[in-house]
């Protein structure tokens, strides 16, 4: 299997609601984006799958490894304590970093951002305000919007950034609300506590309590409606994409609201039952609306700044000022 076919399975394999919408890319688009979604999908594993201290300290030191290298900064010291094995990893992902973007300094640092975020998935998460909340929805997918400008060649590309950081917010927004269940069996809650009326820890979700499942399910609730001014404003932004990649985002953006769409049309019961999912006609119904509805005309629009206040210091590399957002 060559790389960039191991890339597209990986894709295919993890994320068919992305793999679906990859389908209305060129080979050459979805072997870019099927790249960057299996180095994401590396770093991310390195955090998900450590579950006890030690395997946490050894994900740690990779992601620490590839995020100073990525730099130039002190990477090799870090690398020398790994294992051959876990150094290998190291040098491969950043290869496969440096292949995708070279020296874009603002890829590479949209990468860093993310390799911090998951180094903090590895302690004890939990999410206080919606400051908070931003700022991680912002760290877990927002630097993949970034790099997908880069990927997708968009136009205005600094002015689009801010765009696709949002659509990355949002997505992340409905990650948190569908897996709930999932992330506090890894003792994480990424609901904001301020939104939930007591004190809801991750093993009273696991074991069924009643009352905390249903405090989580308000804040879900309302984490589906706050996604929704961040999918507005990404949807906005498509306006910056080529042709195809317009449509195959609008797509995957369709079929990602879907999902909280249906998790805010169910029951409280059968939102803890099963994972929430779109099935293949949900799916191509969805790509048939984002055909009729996705805006053709090349706009630039201006972004929305207050989407971004909380954010602002952690975004300053990604706009062409450094004082505030378009």
């Amino acid at each position: 299997m060559t790389t960039d076919a191991h890339a597209q399975a990986t894709l295919r394999h993890h994320s068919k609601s992305f793999y679906w919408a990859g389908r209305f890319l060129s080979r050459e688009e979805l072997d870019k984006g099927a790249r960057l979604y299996r180095i994401c999908r590396q770093v991310d594993d390195w955090a998900d799958n450590a579950d006890s201290r030690a395997e946490s300290r050894q994900a740690h030191r990779r992601l620490i490894a590839l995020h100073d290298s990525l730099s130039g900064s002190h990477g090799d010291a870090v690398l020398s304590s790994l294992s051959v094995n876990e150094a290998r990893q190291v040098v491969d992902l950043q290869a496969h970093i440096r292949n995708l973007f070279g020296n874009d300094p603002v890829s590479i640092q949209a990468m860093r951002d993310l390799l911090l975020t998951m180094m903090g998935d590895l302690s004890l998460v939990r999410i206080d305000d919606d400051t908070e909340l931003l700022g991680y929805a912002y760290g877990a997918a927002g630097p993949v919007g970034v790099m997908m400008c880069h990927c997708l060649e968009a136009r205005e590309i600094d002015a689009a950034r801010a765009f696709a950081i949002d659509m990355g917010m949002a997505m992340q927004m409905t990650n948190i609300a569908r897996d709930v269940l999932e992330d506090a069996q890894r003792d994480r809650i990424y609901l904001p506590r301020i939104w939930m009326t007591r004190e809801v820890s991750a093993e009273s979700i696991c074991r069924g309590d009643t009352d905390a499942r249903h405090a989580a399910w308000m804040a879900v609730k309302k984490l589906v409606a706050r996604a929704e001014h961040y999918y507005a404003s990404g949807w906005e932004g498509l306006a910056y994409l080529p042709p195809r990649p317009r449509l195959a985002i609008a797509v995957a953006c369709r079929v990602y609201r879907d999902i909280g769409r249906r998790i805010l049309s169910m029951e409280e019961d059968r939102y803890w039952a099963s994972r929430v999912t779109v099935p293949k006609i949900g799916k191509a119904h969805q790509s048939l609306l984002a055909l009729t509805q996705v805006p053709w005309r090349n706009t630039s629009p201006n972004h929305d700044s207050r989407l971004h206040e909380p954010l602002h210091r952690r975004l300053t590399s990604f706009y062409p000022s450094r004082d505030t957002p378009r």
